[in-house]
């Protein structure tokens, strides 16, 4: 079940990245077939998630949504 904080759990997340994007991530040290690294990758896209949220709300109390 997902978090109420975060919608998308890890492995959703992981099963999303298709296999060329991972090969890129791999070239970039990056292997998210690691534990350690793909906490970090998803930590990253929780950040980037609640960074959009953040921006979302932002714009509806300024009206510009």
């Amino acid at each position: 079940m997902p978090s109420a904080r975060y919608p998308r759990s890890a492995a959703e997340i992981l099963r999303t990245v298709p296999p060329r994007h991972r090969a890129v991530l791999l070239g970039l040290g990056l292997n998210l077939d690691d534990p350690a690294d793909a906490a970090l990758f998803v930590s990253g896209v929780h950040a980037a998630d609640d960074a959009i949220t953040a921006q979302e709300r932002w714009e509806r109390e300024k009206g510009l949504r």
